[in-house]
This record gives C-alpha cells, sequence and structure tokens, in this order.
C-alpha cells in the first residue's frame, strides 16, 4: 500500500514541479521502474511461498530475498541504460560517421555479449557472483569519466555489462532452483533500459549525474543485499540424458534465432516513439511473465503455444503494430524458459549457463553483422525460423521430460 502511494506522490510532483525537461525525463526513467518494483513484488511474493525453496541462511528471509530479485532486476536495466547511453552520447560527441559508430558498436556486443561465457565460467570456477556484479557495476560507472575517451568507453562498459550479467544471472538462477520464475524477473528490464539509453544516447547530450549516482547506490546496493545460497557441487546429468550434447545445441538454436529475428525484423512504425515504447514494455512483459507462466501451466505448453502463435503474427502482420506487439510478448516468453532449461541440464554452473545463452545471442547477431540482413526480411523466412525455434523446444523438453519430470519435480 505504501508503495503503490509514494508512487502516486511521486507522479504528481514530476509532473507539477518546473525543472529542466532533460532532469524530468530521468525522473521519469527512475518512475517507471519503480513502477516495475510495485507490480514484480506481489508477482514474486506469491513464488517465495514455495516449499522447495533452497536457502540455508537463516537471515535470509522472504522479504530479503524479494528485495534482492527486485534490486538486481532494476540493477539490470541501469546497467543497460547506462551503457547505452554512454557509449552512443561519447561516439555522437566525437562526431563519428556512421561506419565508424557501426564498427564501435559490434566492438562493444562482442565484448558485453561474446565475454559473458568465459566470465561465467570464472565466476562459477570461484565461486564470486556478487564479486562479479559489483566488479561490473563498477566498471559501467568508471566509463562515464573517460567520456572523452570513446574506445575505452567502450571497452570498460563492455566488460561491465558482461561481469555484471554473469553475476547477476547467476544469483537469479538460485532463488528457487530449477524454476524459471526469478531469472525472467532479472532479464525482463533490460530491454527496457537498452531502449532508452539508446535513446538517450542518439539525443546527442548527457546529463551526468543522475548515471553516477544510479550507478554507485547499484555498488551499494550489490554490496549489502542478501542473496540465496548457491550450490556449486558439479554433478554430470550427461549419463542421465539421450542425445545430451544435440539438446544443449537446440536449446541455444532457440536463443539465437530470437535474436536474429529480433535484430532483422523490420517495422516501418517503430520510428513513433509511443509505439516503439509500447513494443520494449511487451517484450519486458513477456520475459517477465513467461517463467511465472512456464512455473504454473508446464514448460512445453507454455513455449510451444508461445512460439506457434506468435509465428503468424511476427512474419506476416509486420504492418500492423497491435498485432506485432501481441506476438513480441508471445515470442519472449521463451526467454527464461530455455536460461532454465540449460542451466538445469549445468548443475553448479549457473553462471556458465547463463554465459552460454547470451553467446547464443551474439551468435544469431552475425547475419547483420555480415550484412545479410535483407535475407531475413521474408515473411516466409520469418515464419520458417520461428517454427524451427518452437521444434528445437519442442524435441529438446521431450528428451528432457524423464529427468525434468521425475527427478527435479519441474511442471513440464
Amino acid at each position: 500500500m505504501f508503495l503503490k502511494v509514494y508512487y502516486n506522490y511521486l507522479q504528481l510532483l514530476i509532473i507539477n514541479i518546473k525543472i529542466d525537461k532533460k532532469i524530468k525525463y530521468i525522473l521519469y526513467i527512475v518512475l517507471l521502474f519503480y513502477h516495475y518494483i510495485i507490480i514484480l513484488k506481489k508477482q514474486y511474493n506469491a513464488i517465495l511461498k514455495d516449499n522447495t525453496m533452497r536457502v540455508t541462511n537463516k537471515k535470509n528471509t522472504k522479504n530479503n530475498l524479494t528485495i534482492t530479485l527486485l534490486g538486481y532486476s532494476v540493477i539490470h536495466g541501469i546497467i543497460d541504460l547506462s551503457c547505452a547511453t554512454v557509449v552512443f552520447s561519447s561516439l555522437l560527441h566525437h562526431n563519428f560517421n556512421l561506419s565508424n559508430i557501426f564498427v564501435f558498436v559490434v566492438i562493444y556486443n562482442l565484448i558485453a555479449f561474446g565475454l559473458q561465457a568465459p566470465f561465467g565460467f570464472l565466476v562459477d570456477r570461484y565461486q564470486a557472483p556478487r564479486e562479479s556484479a559489483f566488479i561490473g557495476s563498477l566498471l559501467v560507472l568508471s566509463s562515464f569519466f573517460f567520456f572523452n575517451i570513446p574506445f575505452l568507453v567502450v571497452i570498460l562498459s563492455g566488460i561491465g555489462n558482461a561481469f555484471f550479467h554473469v553475476g547477476g544471472g547467476s544469483i537469479s538462477l538460485n532463488f528457487n532452483p530449477q524454476k524459471a520464475t526469478a531469472p525472467g524477473i532479472f532479464v525482463a528490464p533490460g530491454a527496457l533500459g537498452l531502449t532508452i539509453g539508446v535513446l538517450l544516447g542518439k539525443s546527442g547530450t548527457l546529463t551526468f549525474w543522475p548515471f553516477v549516482l544510479l550507478l554507485f547506490a547499484s555498488c551499494l546496493f550489490i554490496i549489502f543485499s542478501r542473496i540465496p545460497t548457491i550450490n556449486y557441487q558439479k554433478t554430470s546429468i550427461k549419463p542421465k540424458i539421450n542425445y545430451f550434447e544435440l539438446v544443449i545445441f537446440l536449446l541455444l538454436l532457440s536463443v539465437s534465432i530470437r535474436a536474429l529475428y529480433g535484430l532483422t525484423a523490420v517495422f516501418a512504425w517503430k520510428s513513433n516513439v509511443n509505439l516503439l515504447f509500447a513494443l520494449t514494455i511487451a517484450i519486458v512483459g513477456g520475459k517477465a511473465l513467461g517463467g511465472f507462466f512456464a512455473d504454473k501451466f508446464g514448460w512445453i505448453k507454455t513455449a510451444i503455444i508461445a512460439l506457434t502463435f506468435s509465428a503468424p503474427l511476427l512474419a506476416f502482420f509486420q504492418y500492423s503494430p497491435l498485432l506485432v506487439i501481441i506476438g513480441a510478448f508471445l515470442f519472449q516468453i521463451t526467454m527464461p524458459i530455455t536460461l532454465t532449461a540449460l542451466s538445469n541440464m549445468l548443475p553448479g554452473r549457473p553462471a556458465t549457463a547463463f554465459g552460454l545463452t547470451v553467446l547464443a545471442l551474439i551468435i544469431g547477431a552475425i547475419p547483420v553483422y555480415l550484412g545479410i540482413k535483407p535475407l531475413f526480411n521474408n515473411h516466409w523466412i520469418t515464419f520458417l525460423i520461428i517454427i524451427i525455434s518452437a521444434s528445437a523446444l519442442l524435441f529438446s523438453f521431450k528428451v528432457l521430460y524423464n529427468y525434468f519430470k521425475n527427478q527435479l519435480k519441474i511442471n513440464l
């Protein structure tokens, strides 16, 4: 109740006070993340009642873990917001042409996405997810102090982004082990932060202090928040699963297809900022609720129904904002499911599993970097690759059915 009243008070305050428009815009962003906390707090409180919660430290109470999950979720949005803003602002401030900006963005993505797999391996080896998240936030914070050196901005923010993601992702996978709800809540705000960050960065101006304060507060939260106990005991489940390597490949293929579609889809109406934000909110909602739907209604039904219905909407109705937005919501539902499934196949290595899924994202982006994006602007090719993604998940979950259903007690 207090959160709702305080939210309404902040909204009225921002509307009525007379301040610079840029500062007001940033306050609206903070308010949007605050609203996200209010929504997800209710959702995850229900999940934490699950008696299978594996927490050995008595101090890790339900409220503490709820705050930790929501905190890391919001910080994820802040990290992606900050990285996109500082990278684009720095490049545009130094008047780089479009081809040079493209090269720098590719370098940033290769660092931020490509390094998560090896960083995840190190985080698991040294059992240091909190330290990884802290180092990542600190590196992103430091990138703002090198604003006049674009290459250093790209390097610092990219490495920082990678460290935060594998640390925070590893923690999110262990709030309720083997379940997909918490990872979905953690990953969801990244899309919103990225969209806002790109828009702010391309505006050509950078208000320095709000980002520094947000990132500094994020570092403090990471240091002092309680995290769930993580079981790092590595056990091989390969003998228990047929086609083990093939299943991992198909799960990662599904992730790559999601990235490929996201980067090759062309919507003329995205130039409308309101529609762009509506699409982004749909993506955020799909990721945030996808794990919850899967845990409640079954992973196979949720994933296959979501992808089957999203395929025609995304392939054949690209000129209809409403239908594409619905399709995007359904398409993103599978994100936390594939992430958690891979993590369950690699017990004791949550950061590695998270890093591998992100590596699959960058592999899915290769056609864009190679300049063959137009090949995927065909309606039937779009439809086909989404159906391939659905088929890959269906085969994977059928193979995993006995192990996941009987031994991990997952609702498939």
